[in-house]
C-alpha cells in the first residue's frame, strides 16, 4: 500500500494517483491527473470538435464525468486509454446534440470509427498520449514556483509533496481553513497559467 506522503504528486503512476484520489483525502490527485491529461485530452476532442470554446467545454466535462466515475477505472487499462474513451463519447454527444437543435458544429475532415478509442491497445500509444510528456510536468513545476509568495509553499506542500490539509497546517504554522484558502486560489492560478501556455 502507497503511502500518503513522502511521494511527489509529480512521480507517481496514474495508478497511484486514482488510488490517492479515491481515498478522498485531498483534490491534488485529481489536479495532477488533470494537468497530466488536459492536452492530450483537448488534441483529441478536437479530431471531433473544430470549435476552440467547444473543446474546452466539452474538455471539462470530460473530466467532471470521469472524476465522478472513478471508481469504475480498472488498473489493468491505461488511464489515457480510458480517459481519451469518455472524452470522444462526450464529444460525439456534443455533435449528435448540436444536430438535433440545427446547430452545425465545425469539424475536421478527420473522422473514425466508432469504437475506435475503445479497442486502442493498452501497449499502443496514440497521437495524443505522445503529447503527454514531461515537459508537462516540468510546466506545471515552473507554474508553482511563479505563484505569489503567498500560495507558494502550499502548493509545493499539497500537489508536489503529496502532503494533506492538516500536515500543510502542521508544518507551515497556518490554520487549517486558510491552508485550505490558499491551495484553492492556487489550484484557480495553476489551472489559468496552465491552460495560457497551451495557447503559446
Amino acid at each position: 500500500m502507497m503511502e500518503r506522503t513522502g511521494s511527489r504528486l509529480t512521480d507517481l503512476s496514474d495508478a497511484q494517483l486514482v488510488e490517492l484520489a479515491l481515498r478522498g483525502e485531498s483534490q491534488a490527485p485529481y489536479f495532477a491527473l488533470y494537468t497530466r491529461y488536459h492536452s492530450g485530452v483537448c488534441a483529441h476532442i478536437s479530431r471531433f470538435v473544430g470549435e476552440r470554446e467547444e473543446i474546452e467545454d466539452i474538455c471539462m466535462e470530460s473530466f467532471e464525468k470521469a472524476f465522478k466515475q472513478l471508481a469504475t477505472y480498472r488498473s489493468d487499462m491505461r488511464f489515457s486509454t480510458w480517459m481519451l474513451t469518455i472524452a470522444r463519447n462526450t464529444a460525439l454527444d456534443h455533435r449528435d446534440k448540436a444536430k438535433v437543435r440545427g446547430k452545425k458544429m465545425e469539424t475536421t475532415s478527420f473522422d473514425v470509427a466508432e469504437n475506435e478509442a475503445a479497442s486502442v491497445a493498452d501497449d499502443v500509444r496514440s497521437p495524443e498520449e505522445e503529447i503527454i510528456d514531461s515537459q508537462l510536468h516540468e510546466k506545471f513545476i515552473v507554474a508553482i514556483d511563479g505563484l505569489p509568495d503567498l500560495y507558494r509553499e502550499p502548493a509545493r506542500l499539497c500537489f508536489i509533496d503529496n502532503l494533506g490539509y492538516k500536515e500543510i497546517a502542521e508544518k507551515t504554522g497556518l490554520p487549517l481553513g486558510t491552508v485550505k484558502t490558499r491551495i484553492r486560489r492556487a489550484k484557480d492560478q495553476l489551472t489559468a497559467i496552465m491552460l495560457a501556455s497551451e495557447e503559446d
